[in-house]
């Protein structure tokens, strides 16, 4: 692919083709774009659309947004037209020497990924994360850096074909996104892509394909690459590491497995593990991901609205103390949770249920814990400050995207630390 003299197609109007669109008007690459919703009909020759009919010899490339379903009318029908559908990453790639360092998995992927380019960049090696993470891919092109940490969800696996990984991970699998790829096989056939053309191949020793990679894993407070313990290095009381005479605060078990997953590969960079952990001491936390904001009258507030699923609601129940208030719920998705029952049981004190899936949960949670429905989330805040106590320790981990209500996650998390913050001082 010759990027700079080849023409595009952008479909899409997200965050992929902000992304595109703004590169090719820098580089004066010729590009059109349009959405499926604006596509009327495609022939031979020509995209028929709304407002503009877009000549196929003008067209090299079609880049597809990732939230487009591969199913979709449209594209089923460019790709039997014999149109070269490609992706930002794939672009990036061709114009880059750095190395890829590429992230996937259901849970941890952000967390992870920036992680392990805050230690290569305390470690003086220039690295840049980008990717599913938020931040552009052709943001890499900007300076000379010696490795990209991409993260990759499943949808942007679905339509890369080409993946040139210097060292790949899957972090995890749990079922997510099974309204798009039907069932748990497809799902992770999508997310093996990213070892196509991978040097290094790296699998949580949970999956049961494991004996064919590289492996990582937490077990008995210890930590194993390859079945191989790390000496000296152990998790203490669930809240720090202990290495050799030095302890370092963890928050949560996700950061643990997190934490393995990235000594993994900076390994194979070359750091050793008393570099590593000098710098995981300084990194960045993340919003939205099992923070703590708030502390009021002996109970803390904890914004988790990153979860959306039920794997990620159960690491943060296990990583939280306290009689758990636990506010869940949203969209509808096609997911089980069942085995959130044991910990809700043990670890909860109220449930509190909201969104279009409350009834779903209500029906699949038969747990111990009180139930409580609401019919939003400020409806939920305003219930929660009736009833909670000194102790207990207010949760929302919603086990679920929450598009019926908000944008995004960031939009969700905020408006519950907003809420919180407007109730706490309305008490004072």
């Amino acid at each position: 692919m010759n990027v700079l003299e080849s023409s595009f197609l952008v479909i899409g109007e997200g965050v992929t083709y902000k992304h595109c669109s703004s590169f090719f008007k820098k580089n004066r690459i010729a590009y059109h774009s349009t959405t499926t919703d604006n596509i009327i009909d495609i022939s031979d020759t020509e995209i028929i659309c709304k407002n503009q009919n877009i000549n196929f010899k003008k067209i090299d490339y079609v880049v597809v947004s990732p939230g487009i379903s591969p199913s979709n009318k449209a594209i089923n029908d460019l790709k039997k037209l014999g149109c070269r559908i490609t992706t930002d990453i794939e672009i990036v790639q061709n114009l880059t020497s750095s190395k890829f360092i590429c992230i996937t998995g259901t849970n941890g992927k952000t967390s992870t990924v920036n992680l392990i380019a805050d230690i290569m960049n305390d470690n003086n090696i220039k690295t840049i994360a980008c990717g599913n993470n938020g931040v552009s891919v052709f943001r890499s092109l900007h300076d000379e850096y010696d490795y990209v940490v991409l993260e990759l969800s499943s949808y942007q696996l679905e339509y890369i074909k080409t993946l040139n990984s210097y060292i790949s991970v899957i972090l995890n699998i749990s079922p997510d996104h099974l309204d798009r790829h039907i069932n748990l096989k497809n799902y992770l056939d999508i997310k093996l892509k990213i070892f196509n053309n991978s040097k290094y191949k790296i699998i949580s020793k949970n999956l049961s394909l494991s004996n064919e990679y590289s492996t990582f894993e937490v077990k008995d407070n210890r930590f194993y690459l390859n079945d191989i313990k790390l000496n000296d290095l152990s998790i203490i009381d669930d809240s720090h590491l202990s290495y050799q005479s030095n302890t370092y605060p963890i928050f949560g078990i996700h950061e643990s497995h997190n934490l393995c997953a990235s000594i993994s590969v900076l390994k194979i960079i070359g750091l050793s593990l008393k570099d590593i952990l000098k710098s995981f001491s300084k990194r960045k936390l993340l919003k939205h991901r099992v923070e703590e904001f708030l502390s009021f009258n002996g109970i803390k507030f904890i914004n988790d609205s990153k979860s959306t699923n039920a794997d990620s609601t159960h690491n943060a129940l296990m990583s939280v103390r306290g009689n758990i208030i636990l506010i869940m719920g949203g969209d509808n998705k096609k997911m089980s949770y069942d085995k959130l029952k044991s910990s809700i049981s043990k670890r909860v004190k109220i449930l509190i249920l909201i969104g279009e899936n409350r009834e779903l949960l209500d029906e699949e949670l038969s747990v111990d814990s009180k139930k409580v429905f609401c019919d939003s989330l400020e409806h939920a805040t305003s219930y929660i400050f009736s009833v909670m106590t000194p102790g207990d320790t207010v949760l929302m981990s919603p086990g679920t995207s929450s598009y019926c209500m908000y944008d995004n996650y960031q939009q969700r998390g905020n408006h519950f630390k907003e809420l919180i913050k407007k109730y706490v001082s309305q008490q004072n």
